[in-house]
């Protein structure tokens, strides 16, 4: 047997075993979460809200208000539910609050994992399955499945954007100006991004899209909604920041901060070191490569340094890019550095030390060149055989290697 052919099934080998474990620690995590929670609590406020807008609209937004109108659904779980995404937000969530609860959960939580997972199969090249299954399996996405969140959809949207930003820029800024309008603290660096790398179409495109969506969501739900919005999320995060069983599932920096106790003016300037290191960061990453792991590590891992607040589901926006490192970088130097990294961003879930594992994940991702530990010559099946082929014209399918730093 061939050294190629050896690599090429020892790889199999280990992605099965790490599903395996994946799986293992999955049905124990779930069967825990379950027996003090119910399935799709942190969807149930969204449903809630869409429910309630057009018959208590003065509901959205009161946070006591709203957990009163779930405490049927919430069994045993005490504690408040707040809906705090922006009215544009809830424009996607209405056609889900016509079902009952539990059909809405089911239905809303199966579109964002069939999305992200039909527009990752189009990207990934080898040891396809066993890498998707690995991605939908990493605690922080077995949690957005748990839960019901959003995450899976802004990920499909954002991943989706970054392959057609060259051959569609007007569907990619579509693309992630939907994102924008559900969650638009996960693409608070994207204006940077795109004006890194001069796609004024996809930023207009981008503006255009998020302006509509909410002109739309103001003519449906009233202009007060934006208005009572912008006053319910400083009083979330200051309830999210003092709630001391919440603390341990933060990812953030400025989360970081808080829980070593920095006073107020060193948490300032705490979070003014990463901000700023998240603009530097993403603007370097999208002016000197096209790699989309790359990229997605810069934008989505970046808008986690810059957001105050953002829980262990929130890491999951980032199993994307591990997926893509470990199908596309398949010679043994760079794999085992994607394997590396992924078993990083696995502890995303670990309560108190998942932000220096997203940190760490973030920083190693996006500023590693993905050329560093690619080396010259083919070393796995089938590059040699590529290498001799014509050249396909560009398009949204993944990119080669050897192209990845012509921007």
């Amino acid at each position: 047997m061939s050294w190629a052919k050896a690599w090429s099934w020892l790889r199999v080998v280990v992605m099965a075993g790490g599903v395996l474990f994946l799986a293992d620690q999955a049905w124990i995590h779930v069967n825990r979460l379950l027996a003090f929670q119910p399935l799709g609590i942190d969807f149930m406020p969204m449903w809630a809200a869409a429910r309630e807008a057009f018959s208590h609209p003065g509901r959205i937004y009161d946070f006591v208000g709203l957990t009163r109108f779930q405490h049927p659904l919430l069994e045993h779980f005490r504690g408040l539910r707040p809906f705090i995404y922006p009215p544009s937000a809830l424009l996607a969530f209405l056609p889900f609050s016509l079902a009952s609860f539990d059909l809405a959960n089911a239905l809303w939580t199966a579109f964002g994992l069939v999305a992200l997972l039909w527009v990752m199969f189009a990207h990934l090249k080898e040891v396809r399955t066993l890498t998707l299954l690995a991605m939908v399996l990493t605690p922080p996405s077995v949690l957005v499945l748990v839960t019901g969140q959003v995450t899976f959809l802004v990920a499909a949207l954002t991943v989706a954007a970054l392959y057609w930003l060259k051959p569609r820029p007007g569907l990619a800024g579509l693309l992630f100006g939907i994102a924008g309008a559900l969650k638009p603290q996960a693409l608070v660096l994207l204006p940077l991004a795109l004006l890194a790398t001069r796609e004024w179409r996809a930023l207009l495109t981008a503006a255009l899209t998020v302006s509509l969506a909410v002109l739309v969501s103001a003519l449906v739900f009233g202009v007060d909604a934006w208005i009572e919005w912008a006053q319910a999320v400083p009083r979330f995060q200051h309830m999210v920041m003092n709630a001391p069983g919440l603390e341990r599932g933060m990812i953030t920096p400025t989360a970081v901060g808080h829980n070593i106790k920095l006073d107020p003016g060193a948490q300032d300037v705490w979070r003014g070191v990463f901000g700023v290191g998240a603009a530097v960061m993403a603007w370097m990453v999208f002016r000197r490569t096209t790699d989309p792991a790359r990229r997605i590590a810069a934008l989505l891992g970046g808008g986690l340094f810059v957001t105050p607040y953002a829980m262990h589901y929130d890491a999951a926006l980032l199993a994307p890019a591990a997926a893509l490192m470990l199908s596309q970088r398949t010679r043994p130097a760079a794999w085992v550095a994607a394997f590396v990294a992924g078993s990083v961003l696995c502890c995303a879930a670990i309560p108190y030390w998942g932000a220096a594992a997203v940190t760490a994940f973030t920083l190693w991702t996006a500023l590693t060149p993905e050329t560093l530990l690619m080396g010259r010559r083919a070393s796995a099946p089938g590059e040699a055989r590529a290498a001799q082929r014509p050249r396909e014209a560009p398009g949204p399918g993944p990119l080669a290697d050897r192209e990845l730093d012509a921007a």
